[in-house]
């Protein structure tokens, strides 16, 4: 595919008149894709947020942060990964260090200077392949939602429990996957965020094909030590965990890896942590934009 530098816009207002509207675009990432957005905010802001979602999760579950920031006068940016959303679906490099590429050209792109990068779930691991491959140069700030980077295949005697439960879970997925979608929904969320419902969510998950949903899972946690680059995360990183997180441990292990770290855990929030509590995740968010260059580890309070 041959996609100009430039991008394509489709105008489509979807927040309250209160807030800038949000669009809808795409933009050229890496090996031909096109990567689909949702932008709100002024596009020349001194401020640039980009929010990545998790496996087969689309831009549009980022709604509440959207519509909160762009308020704050932030241009916000949420993208659909490749092989997810309206994103091309890719026949191959549904990997974490293909998916940084792709961020990297959407930074490049629509020219994000100033920026915090968030990543939630499968999007941590793409945050740690894009700063393992590119550096910290073009973001000021980073944040790691509710998941540790993977540790690869040592996760098999490490975390046996969680690579057993993610195991059987794709035997289901493969089996009966928008049932299975439908339960992972429901699992990591208490509702979702308004105009989306359950069946909207899963509908859209459903747009990965399966054996390509396979494939970036195995991708995400089994075949990539990411921790290494953990060393290379030279400015400010939050990491945000749910009070009921199972790899609770382990996020508070990599807090203390990188070299300016935050931590904080979000109670009586499901993994979707900016979903069931977007007021405490947000505010949160912000004091940690806001705040000066953070000395190693500094502490951070629990919600």
């Amino acid at each position: 595919m041959d996609f100009p530098g430039s991008f394509f816009v489709i105008a489509l207002a979807m927040a309250p008149a209160a807030h800038s509207p949000t669009s809808e675009a795409f933009t050229e990432g890496a090996d031909g894709v096109r990567i689909h957005y949702l932008e709100a905010g002024p596009p020349h802001a001194s401020r640039n947020l980009l929010l990545i979602p998790g496996w087969r999760v689309s831009a549009r579950i980022w709604t509440q942060q959207i519509d909160y920031f762009a308020a704050k006068g932030f241009h916000v940016i949420a993208m659909d990964p490749r092989s997810q959303g309206q994103s091309t679906i890719a026949a191959s490099g549904n990997t974490p260090e293909n998916r940084a590429q792709d961020v990297d050209r959407v930074i490049s792109n629509l020219k994000l200077a100033h920026l915090t990068l968030v990543g939630w779930s499968q999007g941590a691991q793409d945050v740690a392949a894009y700063v393992a491959q590119f550096g910290t140069v073009s973001v000021d700030k980073l944040v790691l939602v509710d998941s540790p980077v993977s540790a690869g295949p040592a996760d098999v005697t490490e975390s046996s429990g969680m690579v057993k439960q993610v195991l059987q879970g794709l035997g289901q997925y493969a089996r009966a996957p928008e049932a299975y979608s439908k339960g992972m929904m429901q699992a990591i969320m208490q509702a979702p965020p308004a105009p989306l419902t359950f069946d909207t969510l899963t509908t859209e998950s459903l747009k990965t094909p399966v054996d390509t949903g396979i494939s970036m899972l195995v991708s995400d946690i089994l075949t990539t030590d990411r921790r290494p680059s953990l060393k290379k995360f030279d400015k400010p990183t939050l990491v945000i965990a749910s009070g009921e997180s199972l790899l609770m441990d382990a996020q508070k292990a990599m807090a203390k890896a990188l070299p300016k770290s935050q931590f904080i855990s979000v109670d009586h929030a499901r993994h979707a942590v900016f979903v069931d509590a977007p007021d405490d995740f947000n505010r949160a968010l912000m004091r940690f934009i806001e705040s000066p260059t953070l000395d190693r580890n500094s502490p951070g309070p629990s919600s």
